[in-house]
């Protein structure tokens, strides 16, 4: 084992050189760690001038001894480099008679910035500030309460003249009213904000501005609508009443966004539709917001105009420019408007001549995108130059920054800082005496002359000859990766981010790395996500195993591994140079921070190339069981496409804007991260995507292993019903998986086996059996989840195909269709094809006979249907084409014919939750699960029709006896025309019908029939089920009707000719008598004895 490697720096020159402001350090060490600004956005009336992308482009531009005006806006998130691009123009400006300010952030306060105006320009315009920034004599409350009551002047819809474009909605709300009330001045904080920030104040205490626009916000009316109680029934006016409750009302919204970390500036752009009073508020207050502070900074905008004004004319006279370089304009709020309207100004367009009695001036601001986004339209369009260090993926979005853009750029970014820490100021100071005299001369770099500079370098890299210890570019990258892009609408990934978040804290670790104690907890500081510290499950379980009694070693091997190496490997490999590597990380760095290897002691040669793959995190670890070669086999490409989309837009609060990652981790790296996260602290970020995972695994399970057939898997099992524990209310209906440590363990795997296609073979099997585990533990859950749903019977798991399959094939053999005789594929057929025309009239049935068929009418396609799917095994991917299950479909059969009894579901189960399920289960018990009773009432209501009909036949076929009972009353009506016409008519309705039969052959049909019925009656017997089924019960209804109307006619006719005669005694001829006498012979001979 080799020696521990030692510090080759000091912390205090750490300290020195890493400033937090670009502006503190002296140029010495300024020059040394200067990366060069590129790659830039250029725009602007003039930015075509410019033909780099590039400092030194700018520059030609900017300090061009013939330029007479320029006024140059560089724009950029906080920390991306605004004040070191400001900084390097200030030093690289030629030496010539220009006067040139550099004015710094300073302590971020107009204060500040008008000393620093004063201090740096010549002696005899410093008489000139004499009665400028004095600070107003009270305290920090009394100068808020008089801010407040300014504002609350300026709201008065009559106080400025011309009024200003707000002056009607003031006139409708009267806000100046509202802030002017005792209660709001003693609670409000949102004018002691303002001022502080205006100081150079931040937002918490001892916190520095940075940037932050002193502007008011949607969050400070969230605060004063917490205030604004007090004003019902205080004796305000109405309008103002209103408008504290329009406030309490829309504060109850911005706070759930805050919560859900919007930014005030974000839910101004982009819910401001949501809380209307609330935007018209705070622009009201910023719109008046420099005129009410300008008496307590001691500054007015006359004032700082004048002061410019004077300087200009001076330097007019002596024929010189001024050049202002201001790294921040947010120093100047308060008088920024007034600032702005200066630096605009082009002395030439104020002379009708050309001529001007002011300076030239060329000026470069620095500004933040959200103050440009406030900046007017007239003044956007006289920025001469607009230089933008980064760009946002969308509108909304925090910016990236150029410069850091490519991971070698941010080597040797970095590079050069460590370069300078390294040598020192005192060097660096000296380096720069000798670069006045020789402009080539490079910065001292002492890895020329070290003794370990060979093993340094090749175990933790270089750039150009300066080595990158402690880092490696792995580190650097993965570093950089883990910095927080959005901290309070602020991101970490900037020039200053990389320098207090990853080389500062590092750094100063110079008695850890000489103790063998590097890294501490230090490295791991809040400017680094949290799920960046999470290793992969097998890394976790080997560190366990191998360092489980050292826990200071297992932390400090950990982060090596989570930042310097590939923590979602655990594999020891060998390079070509044969040298072992653990995680991605060689051997040789364990031993240079004397960190014991837990590699193995030998390692297969890596096909793949031995640096760590870019870093995706998460813990697993293993369990033993019992894990099915199906199961394991799961492979869902659905499952993949869901883990890798995009996360769903929340319903009722979105994601802010600026959540999304500037530079963005694949979709699987976020997934890993989100998975950990949720393990370790509970909380789910996306959880309807990992319901939706889980539900496509369970998918993919094949039904018949939990006793289901795919359709009432699939019925049962639907996307809203599977939630993972905490995800959703616990329910009967719902599949709730437990957050066990199988489930993150198998999700892990689905993303890891997908990220690292190069992982080791040992690798592969651990998450290939995480994810069999997952699949065998899902397929329980779905086994007592189909219990559940569907119920038990005799201990095993209800199946729907029997019932669906009776309910089916009684509807047919009632519909006459199908013959309870016919072979089994003859059934089967006929309850899966497309339902064809009645063959017995349903009409003519008994009450429940027909009920049965109205009721599962509406049913019949969609459990049709049901059971096509449910009995089907598709070949290949096609649905259409392969076997069927038959098993439970001819079992099913066979027992309703011998029984007539329908199989009973579940007594206790409830509903399904199915509806088809639920509607089969109903008509089985609404008709007490038996066809038995509907047969007993059919049976007896045909074999009274037909006993009925054969009495009334009286030993004559259908068609002779209707024509007997035709004739005669054919000859009655002759003679008597007027008898009893409506039964006449009746009778031929009937016989119509009858006709239409007789000519179809039924009444042969329904003399078998009769005969049947007959023997059945002799024997003892009843019709059976299928004589049932296929009795002519429409025909024998038709041909009953007909002779009973022939009957009810005859009868009737019989009085009318009777009556005839008695009343006809010499009224009529001979003839005619014997005519009715022979028609009266006919009938009573036809009706035998019954007239005698």
């Amino acid at each position: 084992m080799s020696a521990t490697m030692t510090a080759c720096w000091r912390a205090e020159d750490a300290t020195a050189i890493i400033s937090n402001e670009a502006l503190e350090g002296h140029e010495g060490i300024f020059l040394a760690t200067h990366s060069p600004i590129a790659d830039f956005e250029v725009s602007g009336s003039h930015g075509g001038e410019i033909e780099g992308r590039d400092e030194t482009a700018l520059l030609d531009v900017l300090a061009d001894g013939t330029r007479r005006h320029a006024f140059c806006v560089v724009q950029g998130e906080p920390g991306s480099g605004k004040s070191h691009l400001i900084r390097w123009l200030s030093i690289k400006w030629p030496r010539n008679d220009d006067v040139k300010l550099l004015l710094q952030r300073a302590d971020g306060s107009l204060e500040g910035a008008l000393r620093q105006m004063r201090e740096r320009l010549p002696l005899e315009f410093q008489d000139l500030f004499d009665n400028m920034g004095r600070r107003h004599r009270a305290t920090d409350r009394g100068r808020a309460n008089l801010l407040l009551s300014n504002l609350a002047n300026g709201l008065h819809p009559d106080h400025f003249d011309p009024p200003l474009e707000d002056v009607e909605w003031c006139r409708t709300f009267l806000p100046g009213e509202l802030i002017d009330l005792p209660v709001i001045k003693r609670h409000w904080q949102g004018p002691s904000r303002i001022l502080g920030l205006m100081e150079g104040k931040g937002d918490g205490e001892g916190a520095e501005r940075n940037s932050q626009s002193a502007s008011f916000n949607v969050f400070d009316i969230e605060e004063l609508a917490g205030h604004c109680g007090a004003v019902f029934n205080s004796g305000v006016k109405g309008p103002t009443e209103r408008l504290a409750r329009r406030l309490i009302e829309e504060a109850g919204h911005i706070a759930e966004l805050r919560e859900s970390r919007w930014t005030a500036d974000e839910i101004a752009a982009e819910q401001g539709e949501k809380i209307p009073t609330t935007v018209k508020l705070v622009a009201a207050l910023n719109r008046r917001r420099n005129d009410a502070v300008q008496n307590l900074l001691g500054v007015s905008a006359e004032g700082l105009k004048t002061l410019f004004r004077q300087i200009r004319v001076a330097l007019a006279e002596r024929g010189q420019r001024l050049v202002l370089l201001l790294e921040d304009i947010t120093s100047w709020e308060g008088i920024d408007d007034s600032l702005i309207d200066v630096l605009v100004t082009n002395a030439e367009t104020r002379g009708a001549d050309g001529t001007s009695d002011m300076c030239p001036l060329i000026s470069v601001v620095g500004v933040t995108p959200g103050y440009y986004k406030k900046l007017h339209g007239n003044y956007r369009a006289r920025i001469t130059h607009e230089i933008n260090l980064g760009a946002a993926q969308q509108d909304g979005e925090l910016q990236d920054v150029a410069t850091l853009r490519n991971g070698g750029n941010r080597v040797r970014f970095v590079s050069r800082y460590l370069s300078a820490v390294r040598a020192g100021p005192d060097s660096l100071d000296q380096w720069r005496d000798e670069l006045r005299q020789d402009r080539n001369a490079a910065p001292p770099n002492r890895c020329d002359h070290c003794q370990v500079k060979e093993r340094c370098h090749a175990t933790f890299g270089d750039d150009s000859g300066i080595g990158l210890f402690p880092f490696t570019e792995t580190a650097l990258d993965h570093f950089f990766e883990a910095l927080n892009d959005n901290d309070n609408g602020m991101t970490w990934k900037t020039p200053r981010g990389v320098l207090q978040a990853v080389l500062s804290p590092n750094l100063l670790q110079v008695r850890a790395i000489n103790d063998g104690q590097f890294p501490t907890v230090l490295t791991e500081n809040a400017a680094l996500v949290a799920e960046s510290r999470n290793l992969g499950r097998r890394a976790t379980i080997v560190l366990t195993n191998r360092l489980s009694e050292h826990p200071a070693e297992f932390a400090r091997t950990r982060r090596i591994i989570s930042y310097w190496g590939d923590k979602e490997r655990a594999d020891t490999v060998a390079d070509g140079s044969g040298e072992l590597h653990f995680a991605g990380v060689p051997k040789s760095l364990f031993d240079a921070l004397g960190l014991p290897w837990v590699g193995d002691e030998e390692g297969p040669a890596s096909t793949q190339p031995v640096g760590p793959a870019r870093p995706v995190v998460n813990p697993l670890a293993t369990s033993q069981e019992h894990i099915s070669e199906a199961a394991a086999q799961v492979r869902s490409t659905t499952t993949r496409a869901i883990l890798t989309q995009k996360a769903p837009t929340q319903t009722r609060i979105p994601q802010p804007p600026s959540a999304k990652r500037l530079i963005g981790k694949s979709d699987l790296q976020s997934r890993l991260d989100e998975i950990r996260i949720w393990e370790s602290t509970g909380e789910a970020q996306n959880p309807s995507v990992y319901n939706m995972a889980v539900f496509e695994i369970l998918s993919e399970i094949d039904p018949r292993r939990v006793g289901l057939d795919p359709y009432s898997k699939r019925r049962i099992l639907t996307e809203q019903q599977v939630k993972i524990e905490g995800t959703g209310h616990s329910q009967r209906s719902y599949l709730t998986v437990p957050r066990a440590e199988w489930l993150w363990r198998g999700l892990e795997a689905v993303v890891s086996l997908q990220l690292d296609t190069t992982m080791s073979v040992n690798d592969v099997v651990f998450h290939r059996h995480s994810l069999a585990v997952l699949t065998t533990r899902l397929e329980s859950l779905l086994s007592e989840f189909a219990d559940r749903r569907l119920g038990m019977v005799e201990g095993s798991l209800w199946s729907p195909v029997p019932l669906i399959t009776q309910i089916l094939v009684a509807r047919a053999w009632f519909r006459g269709t199908v013959n309870p005789n016919a072979p089994h594929y003859a059934q089967l057929q006929g309850i899966l094809s497309d339902e064809p025309p009645n063959e017995s009239d349903p009409a003519t049935r008994c009450a429940p006979w027909q009920e049965f068929l109205n009721r599962t009418r509406a049913h019949h396609s969609t459990l049709r249907d049901a059971l096509r799917a449910m009995i089907s095994m598709p070949q290949g991917a096609s649905s259409s084409f392969g076997l069927a299950d038959v098993s439970k479909v001819a079992g099913a059969i066979k027992r309703l014919r011998q029984t007539q009894r329908f199989d009973e579901p579940p007594s206790e189960s409830g509903e399904t939750g199915v509806s088809e399920f639920d509607a089969i289960k109903d008509i089985a018990f609404h008709f007490k699960h038996s066809i038995g009773h509907i047969a007993r009432f059919e049976r007896q209501q045909l074999e009274s029709r037909a006993t009925s009909l054969q009495e009334l036949l009286r030993g004559r076929t259908v068609e002779a006896h209707l024509a007997r009972i035709d004739a005669a009353i054919t000859s009655v009506t002759g003679l008597l025309p007027r008898a009893n016409p409506e039964s006449v008519s009746a009778w031929k309705g009937e016989l119509s019908k009858a006709k239409v039969r007789i000519e179809e052959k039924a009444g042969q049909t329904v003399e078998d029939f009769m005969l049947l019925v007959a023997e059945h009656r002799d024997a003892g017997a009843g019709l059976r089920l299928e004589e049932l089924t296929l009795a002519p019960s429409r025909d024998l209804g038709i041909f009953l009707d007909a002779a009973k109307m022939g009957e009810q006619a005859t009868s009737q006719l019989l009085g009318h000719v009777k009556d005839c005669i008695s009343d006809g005694r010499g009224s009529f001829s001979l003839a005619q008598v014997h005519e009715a006498g022979r028609a009266v012979s006919q009938i009573l001979s036809d009706h035998g004895a019954r007239n005698g």
